[in-house]
């Protein structure tokens, strides 16, 4: 059907197509709007408050004589861009910039004409390759380690040399623009980098290991009593040390060095969680020691950092044994429950089979019964029917003997059939007898093969299943001999021992090794299967020596 619609109607069904600016622009909106969402500027507010609050910290401890040098303020920033996500980024710069000229543009609270050049390499410094060299260090460290960032060495070591670079490169853009625009500034250009890399990356390993340690990892390890204990055992000394020096002692030499033994162990036991904490408190110690110490800021610098350095390396070495420890444990408890899965199924297997090697044997002598007493007996009574026959048509004795003769060639293969579902007289006598008169030893003898049977002992009374699985172990074994071995003697040793029974079959063919059942092949799995349902121990040893020795021993139970 076909719908006819006025030129009206097909002005308000018609779709609108926004033009490819506007919708670029409408990306490009929206694209602001997540990038300066109240979360993000939340996030630039915190950074900020905290970063201007440590350079407060940092320049009024600096302004102390021989106080030990640091730049807290990079620890700070350090830790915000590695914790924010990206899209932060962009809130945390521009949230810095906008207090940084708050506070010190001229005519602001804290007016300082050193910190404000106004000049165009001072713009694109501060403006443009600053934050462009934090955030492309950070996104580099980022790419090649995962959350938690501190968790074995190789990520400590990765963070080590980010905060070396990083402290270099933003050292080598302040400084050299100062260097590019003041020509007196470049004679001591070098020492003053040197100094500069030291006071950040002091900063940075004071501060930005245990911040990230606190907002990104659990933190039951830093809740635990002894760790807590420790930490005010150390805070209450460095007080201590503090009130002493107004009475003229001076532990300033020592301190530095006493303290080494716990922030070893604060790593050691607590792992990177402990050693994070153990820069912070190295970073402390480091700064009261200053306070009383003719030694050089320069000294106590690398106080720190030698030992934050070695303190951060234990404590990611110590995470990642207990990580593999934790690993390993996990896999052998699973391996435990595989194993244990496992044993189960080889139980309910090797239950199985004991299952199928009696329902099979118990078949076997309920053949046996039944050929024996229902078509044995028929067989007899035809016989006897024919012999009467016979007596009374002596015309007809010929087809009648031939009759007779066929009865018994059938009678005779019914008990050839008998014998090979169950062994005659295997419920009464001996073994070694039933073993002489078995068909397997008779045809052996027949094809060539010598066999001898010796016995020691006396045979003790035996169950029936205990019996037959004996017997069809050897006369598997006696098969594969004739079959493969290319023997010309077979000797079968039975002792019977107050404790166990000790039978070997021993022939003197090419060995098993190179004949052709192997030890998968299902002659041996069967004899393995028999001997382990009645509980006997089955060797088959053939070695580099000529022949095969079989060997049962079946312990006795009292």
């Amino acid at each position: 059907m076909i719908l006819f619609m006025h030129p009206a109607h097909k002005l308000f069904t018609r779709t609108f197509v926004v033009p490819a600016p506007l919708s670029r622009m409408s990306s490009f909106t929206s694209s602001l709007q997540s990038l300066f969402s109240c979360r993000y500027l939340l996030m630039g507010l915190v950074y900020t408050c905290v970063f201007q609050a440590f350079w407060l910290v940092s320049s009024e401890f600096e302004t102390v004589t021989a106080t030990v040098s640091w730049y807290l303020p990079a620890g700070i920033r350090l830790a915000a861009f590695l914790v924010c996500p990206y899209r932060a980024w962009p809130a945390l710069v521009i949230a810095e910039k906008l207090v940084f000229f708050a506070l010190f543009s001229p005519g602001a609270a804290l007016d300082e004409s050193a910190f404000m050049s106004g000049s165009y390499g001072w713009l694109i410094v501060h403006l443009v390759l600053s934050p462009a060299a934090v955030m492309v260090c950070v996104w580099l460290f980022r790419k090649y380690n995962r959350r938690p960032f501190f968790d074995n060495v190789n990520s400590v070591m990765s963070f080590l040399l980010s905060g070396v670079t990083l402290s270099a490169l933003l050292g080598l853009i302040f400084l050299g623009r100062r260097a590019i625009e003041n020509s007196e500034f470049r004679d001591i250009f070098w020492p003053v980098w040197f100094d500069f890399i030291l006071g950040d990356f002091v900063g940075i390993l004071v501060l930005t290991p245990i911040i990230i340690i606190l907002l990104q990892s659990k933190l039951t390890t830093i809740r635990s009593k002894p760790l807590l204990l420790l930490t005010l055992l150390w805070v209450t000394t460095l007080f201590s040390v503090i009130l002493s020096f107004r009475s003229g002692l001076d532990f300033t030499y020592q301190l530095k060095y006493i303290a080494i033994l716990p922030a070893l162990y604060l790593s050691y036991r607590f792992g990177l969680h402990g050693g994070a904490l153990a820069t912070l408190l190295i970073g402390l110690t480091a700064f009261v020691a200053s306070l009383n110490s003719g030694e050089s800021p320069l000294e106590h610098q690398f106080y720190i950092v030698a030992m934050s350095i070695t303190v951060l390396i234990l404590g990611a070495a110590v995470e990642q044994s207990q990580q593999m420890t934790d690993q390993l444990l996990a896999a052998n408890k699973e391996m435990e429950e595989k194993n244990r899965l496992l044993q189960e199924a080889i139980n309910d297997i090797q239950a199985l089979s004991n299952q199928l090697v009696a329902t099979q044997e118990a078949e076997r002598k309920r053949l046996s019964r039944d050929l024996h007493d229902d078509f044995g007996h028929r067989i007899v009574d035809l016989q006897l029917q024919l012999g009467l026959v016979a007596s009374r048509m002596p015309a007809q004795n010929n087809s009648l003997s031939t009759i007779s003769c066929k009865l018994d060639e059938l009678y005779s293969a019914m008990k050839q059939s008998i014998g090979r579902l169950r062994p005659a007289g295997i419920d009464t006598l001996p073994l070694e007898h039933v073993l002489r008169n078995s068909d397997t030893l008779k045809s052996m003898q027949r094809s060539g093969i010598h066999c001898q049977l010796h016995s020691q002992g006396t045979s003790p009374s035996l169950s029936d299943e205990v019996r037959i699985n004996i017997y069809r172990i050897i006369q598997e074994a006696l098969s594969n001999i004739a079959k493969h071995a290319g023997a010309t003697a077979v000797e079968i040793d039975i002792t019977y021992a107050e404790e166990a029974i000790h039978i070997e079959v021993t022939d003197n063919g090419i060995g098993l090794t190179q004949t052709q059942p192997k030890p998968s092949s299902l002659g041996l799995i069967s004899m393995r299967e028999r001997a382990r349902f009645i509980g006997a121990q089955l060797t088959i040893d053939s070695g580099q020596q000529q022949g095969t020795r079989v060997i049962i021993d079946l312990p006795l139970t009292v």
